[in-house]
């Protein structure tokens, strides 16, 4: 496809060159003349004239989800598409702290979806997996960026009109800085800054100078989130007892002022603000709170409302009030579930994402993004983002979700269908009856690395109505056509194929051993230990190694050791319950005591069926015994 720009008042260059990166690809003899006209305020609109463009839109990243629509619908008959524009910034988190640390061809990537998108934020959530110099512990064995990769990333977002902005940490989430030499002098905790000790403040001048060095933007996201026992390590034995809303305010000021010398401006995660001042939880607040008398940061510094967790429009509005007290720059952060364990959720994605953006729409809020956290370990492949990420996007230019346009969207974005990557959410609603998984649970992570001889969440197998092997097969038989379907992601369906396929057999294996094993029939234990558990076997060793292909093609290898135990540890343990039948069927030991113990419930009556502690999953025994 060729293209010719007419020209403008403004400077065409960027997105010429953004234009030839985006969609060279794509093979057409076509020729087409574009005409972009930048105005003020303006709605996306696209006007057609044969191959004649018209695109007006207010800046470039709105420009590319114009022409991406355009070049995908030169067939269809129209002749305008008009879109508003909801929110004046509109991006993405990427999570690159939970041990998978993406490669710069994979932000590139994202990077370029999201030009197709519209959205013009691009946030790099790093911990410490970038590089301060002169702290060589800062990211160790990490796969930490290098300031030279950030700097490409950052160009290149910015020809397709993306600011790249860093969303690091300035209080807690340490813990893997501060279990190094660094932290010994600095730490108030394990994972928390000391707050009032000059050498953590010049420890984070290091970290905001080489995040000034390496991003072109002036913004900066400082997080000081979660602290929840700020104040209560070394602080309190060497200062005793202040409130921890004294403390995030004189720490956020002390940040805010090294910001202020460096000309950045800071954005926090508010929640330290709420819950330090209520003594509750974060959402935990009245409709008619009144701030007046709560301990403030400065008007001036952004307060990032997080909230991927209520499916109620109400919710939102009321922390929305709240926070516009604090702070003249509220900015909001929904979600794409794929942190909750090995499997994306798409329901509680799409309920919460609708609710919270319809809620920021009426309360006017300019800035919004999706955060794509990756929590233990990054278990679940960062592709399976991609639904949650395209609904924000078409949120931004919708009033309201349009099911058919989404879907549109999606497949002219990622050349995927939208109801394939939806398959997905099968994996975690075996307990679901059909309904949304609004309460997150997440079987297909413990069924799968819980240990078959001891069956720690058997019992919630037991009561289950449901035949779990064939759910799992017909998902896996579902997958497979999926995967026809969609060749650009083949390996993201195969490794989720395999997944189902080995969920099909060791989903109810401690059931089965156990019922066997009370019964004495030592036939079904047979066929367990000589047919079943290869078989099982066999499909997560397939299942491994797609995960590492995954994970070698989206990121840097570091942390990959970490998925790759837990993966060949299950291998390891089913090898192992095969020798321990064994043993037992040919009379070399007379009793299994696993098999003997009394099978608990794990989740109590009402509550969400949902462990993502791995620790927690594959034993009742610690995996440290010692603090």
């Amino acid at each position: 496809m060729k293209f010719s720009f007419s020209p403008s008042s403004t400077d065409l260059k960027k997105v010429e060159e953004g234009t030839q990166l985006l969609l060279g690809d794509i093979k057409s003899e076509k020729e087409l003349a574009i005409q972009v006209e930048f105005q003020e305020n303006a709605p996306l609109t696209i006007a057609r004239n044969g191959d004649h463009l018209h695109i007006t839109c207010q800046e470039p990243a709105h420009y590319y989800r114009g022409l991406n629509w355009a070049v995908h619908h030169l067939g269809d008959t129209w002749s305008t598409k008009s879109e508003p524009v909801y929110f004046s910034r509109n991006g993405v988190m990427l999570d690159c702290s939970r041990n998978a640390v993406f490669t710069v061809e994979k932000v590139k990537s994202f990077i370029r979806i999201m030009a197709k998108l519209g959205m013009n934020t691009l946030m790099l959530y790093t911990e410490e997996t970038y590089t301060v110099p002169d702290e060589p512990y800062f990211g160790a064995y990490r796969g930490r960026y290098s300031q030279d990769e950030i700097r490409e990333m950052d160009a290149y977002a910015r020809t397709f009109g993306i600011e790249l902005v860093p969303c690091i940490q300035t209080l807690a989430h340490l813990h893997n800085a501060l279990k190094w030499p660094l932290g010994e002098t600095v730490k108030d905790t394990a994972d928390i800054l000391q707050v009032g000790k000059e050498e953590v403040y010049t420890l984070i001048e290091k970290m905001l100078c080489s995040v000034k060095e390496s991003f072109s933007t002036n913004r900066v996201h400082l997080g000081m989130d979660e602290a929840a026992q700020l104040g209560l390590g070394k602080y309190l034995r060497e200062n005793g007892y202040t409130k921890s809303s004294v403390l995030i305010r004189e720490h956020s000021a002390r940040v805010f002022e090294i910001c202020k010398k460096l000309g950045l401006e800071p954005m926090i995660w508010s929640d330290m603000y709420i819950t330090a001042n209520t003594g509750g939880s974060y959402y935990d607040v009245a409709d008619d709170t009144d701030c007046s008398d709560w301990e403030k940061p400065d008007p001036e510094l952004g307060l990032v409302y997080w909230d991927y967790y209520n499916p109620d429009q109400e919710i939102y509005e009321k922390m929305i009030r709240v926070h516009q007290q604090l702070s003249n720059k509220v900015i909001f952060a929904g979600g794409s579930w794929i942190w909750n364990g090995i499997s994306p959720n798409y329901s509680k994605t799409f309920t919460c994402t609708r609710a919270g953006l319809a809620a920021c729409k009426k309360y006017h809020l300019p800035e919004v993004f999706c955060t794509a956290w990756m929590d233990n370990g990054a278990e679940t492949p960062v592709d399976a983002v991609l639904p949650g990420l395209v609904l924000f996007a078409h949120l931004g230019f919708h009033e309201d979700f349009d099911e058919k346009a989404l879907a549109e969207e999606f497949h002219d974005v990622t050349g995927a269908g939208l109801n394939d990557f939806l398959e997905l959410d099968a994996l975690d609603s075996l307990f679901q009856n059909g309904q949304p998984n609004l309460d997150t649970d997440n079987p297909s992570k413990y069924l799968l690395y819980q240990d078959p001889l001891l069956g720690i969440f058997d019992r919630h197998i037991e009561d289950l109505d449901l035949d779990t092997e064939r759910y799992y097969q017909d998902l896996a038989d579902r997958l497979e056509i999926c995967r026809k379907h969609t060749p650009a992601y083949d390996t993201l369906f195969a490794f989720y194929h395999s997944l189902a396929s080995t969920l099909a057999g060791k989903a109810d294996l401690g059931v089965r051993l156990k019922k066997a094993y009370d019964a004495h029939d030592l036939s079904t234990l047979e066929t367990i230990c000589e047919e079943v558990i290869p078989g099982i076997i066999n499909d997560l060793s397939t299942t491994r190694l797609l995960r590492e292909h995954l994970w070698m093609q989206d990121a840097k290898p570091f942390g990959y050791e970490l998925v790759d135990i837990k993966l060949s540890g299950v291998i390891a343990r089913l090898t192992s319950t095969r020798l321990r039948l064994r043993y037992y069927i040919d009379g070399r030991v007379k009793r299994l005591e696993e098999l003997e113990a009394d099978r608990l419930p794990y989740f109590l009556p009402g509550t969400p069926k949902r462990e993502n502690l791995w620790h927690r999953i594959i034993s009742g025994a610690d995996l440290m015994d010692t603090i």
